[in-house]
């Protein structure tokens, strides 16, 4: 699970605000060799979105999602592209503590994917400075 977060004046009085999601693009347990095996000698080279066989329960910090959901995630590229979410879905999603208490807390939920070469670093936001000269730089 983790945490995705942008800056947006998308709101009413079009000022400045940094919102915050829940996401999990994969999960880490997930098995998609045989998937992908079973797809490569179909002819596909990308599958961006494969479908969980049964509905999950979310857990957060030890809480569990009071809901199961069928979610989508993306998978993998097999000719060397990164495959990441396209089109996203915000929902709020209720946890239930071992405590007893209920937390609510917005979840990105993923509708499509998609295969491209334009890859996201190791969550390096400096990762594009390495590569390319700045505007003054000395040579």
């Amino acid at each position: 699970m983790g945490i995705s977060t942008r800056v947006t004046n998308d709101n009413a009085f079009c000022r400045l605000e940094k919102q915050s999601r829940l996401c999990m693009v994969r999960p880490c347990e997930a098995d998609l060799e045989e998937n992908i095996k079973v797809n490569i000698t179909k002819g596909k080279k990308c599958i961006r979105t494969p479908k969980i066989s049964k509905p999950v329960k979310f857990e957060l910090s030890g809480c569990t999602s009071v809901k199961t959901y069928r979610a989508k995630f993306c998978g993998v590229c097999t000719d060397g592209r990164c495959c990441t979410p396209h089109r996203t879905a915000t929902l709020p999603v209720e946890f239930k503590c071992p405590d007893g208490e209920i937390m609510k807390r917005k979840m990105m939920f993923i509708k499509t994917c998609a295969c491209h070469y334009n890859c996201p670093g190791d969550n390096d936001i400096f990762e594009s400075l390495y590569y390319r000269k700045m505007y003054g730089d000395m040579a």
